[in-house]
């Protein structure tokens, strides 16, 4: 079963063009531990498992079905543009939160020196 998922989770993840690090980011688990499973050293809950298929647009059941059947990659390939759409927003997101950082950082140095100058 480990390879089974293990296969499936690359496949799938490949075909969306999604790094390793990028799925455990979108499944909201660690970096190791996605490799961990990817590599088939350790098994899932049913809560990761979830979270690992709504990253990839799937089904839970998808990622333990064996190879044969209809293709995981013909499976994926209809949220790909929801992953990239989902990409651009985490990025904006992470854009905007170092604005964020830095404004509220230069409005605590100026509170500072406005202080400091009383």
């Amino acid at each position: 079963m480990r390879k089974i998922l293990s296969t499936n989770i690359r496949t799938a993840r490949e075909t969306l063009h999604i790094t390793q690090p990028r799925l455990a980011e979108y499944a909201n688990i660690s970096m190791s531990y996605m490799a961990n499973i990817e590599y088939c050293k350790t098994w899932v809950s049913d809560k990761t498992l979830m979270r690992i298929a709504k990253a990839l647009n799937m089904e839970a059941y998808e990622l333990l079905r064996p190879p044969g059947g209809e293709s995981i990659a013909a499976d994926t390939e209809k949220g790909t543009n929801l992953h990239q759409i989902a990409e651009l927003v985490n990025d904006k997101k992470k854009a905007l939160k170092k604005a964020a950082e830095e404004s509220l950082d230069d409005l605590i140095s100026q509170i500072i020196k406005l202080h400091s100058a009383d």
